[in-house]
């Protein structure tokens, strides 16, 4: 697998009194249970400020035994707490990770992850902060109103379903997500980036957050198109053929997005042509 680090440097579109001067996050986006050890090489030799992480840590939905997914999954928990011990490092909820339940997220965050379930926080370094929101992909609402109402149906001395039946349920792309939350996020003072899994919520599909106040949004799950010819992919989930958003810098009237090609492949039996892996910097300069 091809890794190579992609540096962006950008500046604020306003005047941001709180904002520091410099900083400089890494940008991690669909693990996908990968071979962690040339995505560490390259945070630990240029440790960033911290570590976004854009979703899909994991690779497939479902279950392989009977304990929680993300401890069947090799590779995912040292992972997260090598990350953890570069810098402080921040999670949102991709599709992939849909099915988790409260209990995987606290074994994330027991990781030294800060998990942004359709929520934001602050960090502060240096001399100044940032606001960083996560948006949760629609995959995991749709399956928390699925495993929630059937849990509800059960008799009361049946156990509860952390996994129900396996599987997503069907008209899981029917469903929006949750994004109420974003409109007290907008109203926020300074500087605030949201971490959304899905880059075709920019334009393409509700929330729309190209029209939102965000200042920047950080996406994956596209993998770059698959194939790239001439600077355009060919193929992206949630986009379909000739993709528009998967990777580099767009912008809005309010903010960037800027799309991750992704960390590793998850389609073994499909290769990547002229499209390689990316850890993602961002340098941002006040």
């Amino acid at each position: 697998m091809k890794l190579k680090k992609t540096t962006y440097t950008i500046n604020s579109l306003r005047h941001i009194p709180d904002m520091p001067e410099r900083m400089r996050f890494a940008v991690l986006a669909d693990f996908h249970g990968g071979d962690p050890d040339m995505v560490l090489d390259i945070l630990r030799k240029d440790v960033p400020d911290a570590i976004l992480i854009t979703g899909d840590l994991i690779n497939g939905y479902f279950p392989e035994g009977d304990g929680l997914i993300v401890e069947d999954r090799q590779n995912l928990l040292p992972f997260l707490e090598s990350c953890a011990g570069i810098a402080p490092s921040f999670m949102s909820i991709g599709n992939h990770e849909c099915l988790l339940c409260e209990e995987d997220l606290d074994v994330i965050r027991s990781a030294g992850i800060t998990v942004l379930d359709n929520e934001w926080t602050k960090f502060t370094t240096g001399s100044g902060s940032v606001l960083i929101g996560g948006l949760t992909s629609a995959y995991a609402v749709s399956y928390r109103r699925f495993r929630d109402s059937l849990n509800d149906s059960l008799e009361e001395d049946m156990p509860y379903e952390r996994y129900p039946f396996r599987r997503r349920p069907k008209d899981i792309l029917k469903r929006p997500t949750i994004s109420g939350w974003l409109d007290e996020f907008e109203k926020q003072e300074g500087y605030k980036i949201l971490l959304s899994h899905h880059p075709e919520y920019w334009s393409l599909r509700e929330p729309m957050l190209r029209n939102r106040k965000i200042d920047l949004v950080l996406s994956g799950h596209a993998h770059g198109g698959q194939w790239q010819f001439m600077g355009h992919g060919v193929l992206a989930p949630g986009q379909g053929f000739f993709p528009r958003f998967t990777h580099g810098v767009h912008y809005g009237p309010h903010g960037r997005l800027i799309v991750s090609r992704g960390l590793h492949n998850p389609f073994r039996c499909i290769p990547r042509l002229g499209n390689p892996c990316e850890v993602v910097y961002v340098n941002y300069l006040n």
